[in-house]
This record gives structure tokens, C-alpha cells and sequence, in this order.
């Protein structure tokens, strides 16, 4: 990498003092020798008074490395750096680096001839982890939990799915198929223990707006997505929308799975996540105002502004409200508050069961609607309706159903998924286990896919039931197998029992549970106070999906969030860099008083990536610190006409000419580039940055990088021109590129002397 070796002196020195790069000697032993201060009122990193830390020395004696050194040996087992372009290997993916693409080899068999016995049961083990976990299955250990959280699991299914239907537009009973066939699907293939698939309040509402769209006259462009089709044709039903909906929202995400794409979620912030789902909320808030209060309401209107037009349609239509329906969602709701503000914290304390309250309060209802001399019977309630028995048969929703609703289910896979990953990352992380987002993306895409066939919405992980799962003692995903035996039984048997439940108490179970939702508004001033850009991103999404639509507001978040890291991106951190007297440690001047610029060099810290879009920020940033342009003093010596060095153009320099018109030259004799915070370099960054070490070298300032990682050495060695990349001097640490080019320095001055 370089042209020749630099000298190597000791860096330690006598063992009484030593050179440090600020020029002051070091006592106690060497650079490296400085012992720590023992100080009886230290504070931490973040001001807080500690205790008087140990006295420890740290002495280090050794010679300067440059980078091809330190290869060379210490045995280096990666793409040693090399002079020669032509013998650089190109990357490319081999068979060393297939162990690293896990989610695909296990879900996979690798061919080679044949498949072994022992890779077929890998491959078996991957695409199914049930297999696994089953195997090592501890039953006298585990299986309590497991039966005490299905069981527990199971009661909450129940209200849950018979509310969260009504979100979707479908009939109650289908929130209990969600919690029996796509469950039993997940249990197979998903790699979290914890966490609860089934219905969720805001993929429930998003998919109701698809089935409010196809179904309605006038809104919908035809049966089957036609608009040409003929007006006596039927709509599809419901069940037949939100089917559709289910089998292509699995379809996506079996694509993602098969395109590794499950990285993708990570697009999706906490700030946009957070925005989202409390707009979502005051979404599904409105749409239960009608059962909630018994309203008679015209047609829910759509398009832009449709949560205010439903807010005046509430407000004109108040006079018509049921005031027995009120009173029922006023005490279903204050039973619910109280028992998840003062009931369930007591108990938890005592009981490790949790009270199945809401269960209670449908049962309630239930009963107390059920036959026409029940006290609730004549006050004209809205009830649930029909709820067959039995299971559905098998059904594939016809293929133009499938095309027209393809579009609008892709939000719905994303937000499913983002959903039920950060849950699953969440419980993975508090209990000790991992989870694998990809092949998280094949156990939802397969449970949505089975489930379409059973007239099912889309599914996702519930935040409330996965918190009762755990809570519960649950150990695997056998308390999903327990939670569906239990449903069987709801399915076969005991659903027209729930027929005459009042539609107002289910109302009454959604609005308390989206409190916690709701709440997210708190933490908006904190995402504004952290960061502009996230403050941005939460404001922006909120409000464009309360304001226009929950996909819309989705994708328009989802674009300010890449706006946002293509904006910092080509915004990196730089600044320079000072020893601190007696050590070997590099800091920011402006922020410690000790530390003491060496003279003659600079040290410039870059933290982000160099290429294309962040070459200019680069370069500016790198003379403005600096404080000598090489094109500006080379026409001030009068070598070159201005305009005639760089090859980049002239405006990169315009915020500072003015200022080097004033500034003298400096007695600048080496600039080293700290490269630490470099994460990536493209060709262009490389021509910048040997452009950068030409040009000051043309002004006899020499250049040399310290400390980049191996993947910056590899785009150097690939990228940049043989002559121009061997010239260019490379350390492994700052301290061994300050120490050298100090020492050349001298060298070269005492040789300019004799």
C-alpha cells in the first residue's frame, strides 16, 4: 500500500519518558505509560458521582505499524492489502461465505450431487422449528406454563376476535377462525415462543377499509375489480374480500421471505411506527362512536377528511343515540378501566392468573340480552347476530378478486409484519432467545395463506395477548396449540351462545383496549426533543393518516423516513482531533481544554460514508477544518492559474474563499485522515479521497489514512489507480500514523537543516 517504509521508532522510549505527539514528554513509563488519576469524587460518562476508581498502568512498547506491518505479522487471514490491483481477487459470493445467509440455507437444500441425510434434517429443522423445539421439549418443566397460558390465551381469543371482526366488516365469527387456523399455521413455522397471533385492532380496521371499498355500491369499481362489469352483477361478499385480502397479504410476504427482505422492516422507525398506530387508533376510535352510542349514521363517508366528516356526522346525528346502549358502554367501560388500573395490578401480585374480565363482561351481556324477558331484551340493542357453528370449508377466492385487491393489501404485509417482528424481537430479547426475521416472514405468509382458504383476515401478533402469554408461564409455542384445542370447542359448540351479546359492549372492549395506543401521543414531544427528524417523521404520519388515509399516511411516512436517512446520510459528523498529553487517546479540542494540537499536523475525523452523493461534503468539510484549500495556495505561490488542480468544481470551495483570502498560509506538513468512522467507500470516494492526497501533496503536505476498516482498504485496493493507491500511506491506529508522520517530519526538516 505504500511505497516505502516509514520509520520505525520506539514509541515507548526510555522507560523514564517519552516523546508524545504534543511534544510534551510522558511520565510514569512511556506513551503508553500514563497512569490514571485517582480521584475520590470521579463522575461517570454522564456526570453521576462514582466511588475512586483502581490506579492501573497501561505501558505498551512497540514499533509503528503501517497497515501492510501489521498484516504481515500477525497473521492476517482476510485479503491482505496489496500493491498490486491485478492480484486483488474480486468478492464474490462463495461457498465460505454461505454459512452467513442463514435464513435461506436452512430453508433450502444445498445440491451438491446429492442431500445428505444430516442436510436434509437441517433443511427440515429451518423451514419447520417446530421440529426442533418439540424434540428438546422439556414436559416436566414446561408444559404447566404452556397449558396454564393456552387456557388463558384461549379466553381472551374469544371477545377479541367477536370485536376486532367488527373492524374488518365481517361477520363476528370470523375473528374466531383467525384465532384457530392461522395460529395453528404459525405454530409450525415461527421462531418466537411468545408471541400471540390472531386479530389486531389496526390491521383489522385497514382491511375493513378494503372490504367497505369492494363491497359497497358506488365505491366499489365492479365485483371484481372491472369497472366495466355489468350493474346487476352481485358484489363479493365480505367474507370473499377480506379472504382476498388474506391470500395476496400472505403472498407478499412469502415473496419478501423468498427475496431475504425481512431487513425491511427496520425501514419502518419507532417514530413512524409510533405515529401510525396512534392515528390508527383515533381510525378505529370513530368507527366504534355508532355501536358505542347506539347512533343511527348514514353511510361512512371516504376519501380526504373523512374522520372529520364522520365527527360531524356524529355531532348532528347525537340526538338519536341510544341511551340504554350509552349506559351499557358506561359501565362496561369503567369495569374494564377499573380492572386494568387497580384489579389486575393487585392480583398480579398474588395470582400469577390474570382474571379473564372481559370474557366476564360478555358473558354478562350475554346472558343479560339472552330471551325476550332479559332485562336488556327491550331496550332495542343492536346484537351481534348469527354465529354458525362448525368449521368453514376450504375455499380459493376467485382470481379477479385477487388482482383487484392486490394493491391495497401490500400496506397491510408490511405493517403486519413490522408489527408482529418488533414483538417478537421485543419477548426474544427479555427471555434469552433469538428469532430470525426471515424465516418470521415465512411463518406469517404461510398463516395468512392458510387461512384465506378459511375465510380469515390477515393475521399479526397482538401486543395485549402476547403480554398475557408470557405473564402466564408461557415456555413454547405449544400455548398455541392449547389456545386452538380450547377454540375448537367455541367453534363446534358455543358459538350461537354469544348471537344476542349487545354490539355496544364489544364497542365498549375495543375503545378501552386502544388506550394504550391512544397514549402514544405523550411520547411525541420526546421524539421532537431527540431528534428534528424523528419529530418530523411521527407529526407528519400522524397527521396524514388522520387526515387523509391509513395507507396513505403509511406510505407518506415511509418516504420522509428515507428522506430522513438520505438527508443525514450526506450530512456526516467531522471534526479534528487532538492528543491528550501523557496518553494515546485522540479527542475533540473543542470539548477538552488538555488537549494540545500537534504542530505541523492535523488530524481530521470523518464518521459517515464516502461516495457519490457525500464526496463534496467531504472535501469542504475537510478544508474548512484544515484551513488550506491546495488549489488556493498553489495560486497564491503563483504555480497554477485558479480553476486549473481539481477536477471537482469550483463552488465546492465558495463558502471558503473569502475566508482564505484573510488566512495566511499555515505551516501545515502532514494532515492525517482518522478513518475509524468510515463505513463504506465507493470508486467515487476513492478518487476523492487519492484526489484529496494529490493535491496536497502538490503543497507538500503529506497525506495518510489511520485506522479503516478492512471493507474501506478492499474499495481502495479494488477502486483507486495503482500509482496514485500505492503512494497513499495507511496506519492501523492514529497514534501509530501521528507518531510516524511526526517522526518523517522531523526527518525531513533536520535533512533541510544539513
Amino acid at each position: 500500500m505504500t511505497g516505502s517504509r516509514a520509520p520505525q521508532p520506539d514509541c515507548a522510549g526510555s522507560p523514564g519518558t517519552s516523546p508524545s505527539p504534543g511534544g510534551a514528554p510522558t511520565a510514569g513509563g512511556g506513551l503508553y505509560g500514563a497512569t490514571a488519576p485517582h480521584n475520590k469524587d470521579s463522575r461517570g460518562l454522564l456526570g453521576v458521582k462514582q466511588g475512586a476508581p483502581p490506579t492501573v498502568s497501561l505501558r505498551v512498547d512497540r514499533a509503528v505499524l503501517e497497515q501492510r506491518d501489521l498484516q504481515g505479522r500477525f497473521s492476517y487471514h482476510g485479503r491482505a492489502v496489496s500493491r498490486s490491483a491485478e492480484k486483488e481477487p474480486v468478492d464474490r459470493c462463495c461457498s465460505s461465505c454461505w454459512p452467513s445467509c442463514g435464513d435461506v440455507r436452512d430453508a433450502l437444500p444445498r445440491l451438491s450431487g446429492a442431500c445428505s441425510a444430516k442436510r436434509a434434517a437441517e433443511t427440515v429443522r429451518g423451514v419447520l422449528p417446530i421440529v426442533e423445539w418439540l424434540g428438546r421439549y422439556k414436559w416436566r418443566e414446561d408444559l404447566v406454563g404452556d397449558l396454564v397460558s393456552g387456557f388463558t390465551v384461549a379466553v381472551m381469543h374469544i371477545p377479541q376476535g367477536l370485536a376486532y371482526a367488527l373492524l374488518g366488516n365481517v361477520p363476528p365469527v370470523v375473528g374466531l377462525y383467525m384465532a384457530f387456523f392461522p395460529v395453528l399455521v404459525y405454530c409450525l413455522f415461527g421462531t418466537s415462543r411468545h408471541v400471540s397471533m390472531g386479530t389486531f385492532a389496526v390491521i383489522c380496521l385497514m382491511t375493513g377499509h378494503v372490504v367497505t371499498a369492494h363491497t359497497t355500491p358506488g365505491l366499489s369499481p365492479g365485483p371484481l375489480g372491472n369497472a366495466t362489469a355489468a350493474p346487476d352483477t352481485p358484489l363479493p361478499s365480505p367474507i370473499e374480500v377480506a379472504s382476498a385480502v388474506a391470500l395476496m397479504v400472505g403472498a407478499a410476504q412469502m415473496l419478501m421471505w423468498a427475496l431475504r427482505l425481512g431487513v425491511l422492516s427496520a425501514l419502518l422507525s419507532e417514530a413512524l411506527v409510533s405515529g401510525f398506530t396512534t392515528a390508527a387508533a383515533i381510525h378505529v376510535l370513530t368507527s366504534q362512536i355508532k355501536d358505542l352510542l347506539g347512533l343511527a349514521l348514514p353511510a361512512a363517508p371516504t376519501g380526504p377528511f373523512k374522520i372529520i366528516m364522520q365527527w360531524v356526522d356524529i355531532c348532528t346525528h347525537i340526538g338519536t343515540a341510544n341511551v340504554a346502549a350509552v349506559i351499557v358502554s358506561l359501565v362496561t367501560m369503567l369495569l374494564l378501566t377499573a380492572n386494568n388500573e387497580a384489579l389486575k395490578p393487585w392480583l398480579s401480585r398474588r395470582c400469577p392468573l390474570p382474571v379473564p374480565v372481559e370474557l366476564l363482561v360478555v358473558i354478562a351481556g350475554t346472558l343479560l340480552s339472552m330471551g325476550p324477558g332479559a332485562p336488556l331484551a327491550s331496550y332495542a340493542l343492536t346484537p351481534l347476530g348469527h354465529i354458525p357453528t362448525g368449521l368453514p370449508a376450504p375455499a380459493v377466492p376467485r382470481p379477479a378478486l385477487l388482482w383487484a385487491v392486490a394493491i391495497e393489501s401490500i400496506p397491510i404485509a408490511v405493517v403486519a409484519y413490522t408489527i408482529a417482528m418488533s414483538l417478537a424481537l421485543i419477548f426474544a430479547t427479555k427471555n434469552g432467545y433469538e428469532v430470525r426475521p426471515n424465516q418470521e416472514l415465512l411463518a406469517q405468509g404461510a398463516s395468512n395463506l392458510v387461512g384465506s382458504l378459511f375465510s380469515c383476515m390477515p393475521v399479526t401478533a397482538s401486543l395485549s395477548r402476547s403480554a398475557v402469554q408470557e405473564a402466564a408461564g408461557c415456555r413454547t409455542q405449544l400455548t398455541s396449540l392449547v389456545s386452538c384445542s380450547l377454540l375448537t370447542v367455541v367453534l363446534l359448540w358455543a358459538g350461537p351462545f354469544f348471537e344476542p351479546l349487545p354490539r355496544c359492549v364489544l364497542a365498549a372492549i375495543i375503545v378501552v383496549a386502544l388506550r394504550s395506543m391512544l397514549l402514544q401521543v405523550r411520547s411525541a414531544p420526546g421524539y421532537v426533543r431527540s431528534s428534528r427528524w424523528d419529530g418530523a417523521v411521527w407529526v407528519v404520519t400522524f397527521l396524514a393518516v388522520v387526515l387523509v388515509d391509513i395507507d396513505v399516511g403509511l406510505g407518506v411516512g415511509a418516504a420522509l423516513s428515507l428522506v430522513s436517512l438520505v438527508c443525514q446520510g450526506v450530512r456526516p459528523v467531522c471534526h479534528l482531533l487532538a492528543p491528550l498529553p501523557g496518553t494515546d487517546l485522540y479527542v475533540d479540542p473543542a470539548l477538552y481544554g488538555a488537549a494540545q494540537r500537534v504542530p505541523g499536523l492535523v488530524i481530521f475525523r470523518y464518521a459517515g460514508v464516502i461516495n457519490f452523493a457525500t464526496r463534496s461534503a467531504f472535501r469542504d468539510n475537510l478544508y474548512r477544518l484544515v484551513g488550506l484549500v491546495p488549489e488556493k495556495e498553489l495560486a497564491r505561490q503563483g504555480k497554477v492559474q485558479q480553476g486549473q488542480l481539481r477536477d471537482a468544481p469550483a463552488s465546492s470551495t465558495a463558502n471558503f474563499v473569502e475566508e482564505m483570502k484573510r488566512q495566511e498560509p499555515a505551516e501545515l506538513h502532514a494532515v492525517v485522515l482518522d478513518m475509524s468512522g468510515v463505513v463504506r467507500v465507493d470508486a467515487e470516494g476513492v478518487r476523492s479521497l487519492l484526489s484529496v492526497a494529490a493535491e496536497y501533496g502538490r503543497i507538500n503536505v503529506s497525506v495518510c489514512l489511520a485506522a479503516p476498516s478492512d471493507v474501506v482498504l478492499r474499495s481502495i485496493v479494488r477502486s483507486g489507480p495503482a500509482p496514485d493507491r500505492d503512494r497513499l500511506r495507511v496506519f492501523p491506529s492514529v497514534h501509530d500514523a501521528v507518531t510516524a508522520m511526526t517522526a518523517s517530519v522531523a526527518a525531513d526538516q533536520t535533512q533541510a537543516r544539513v
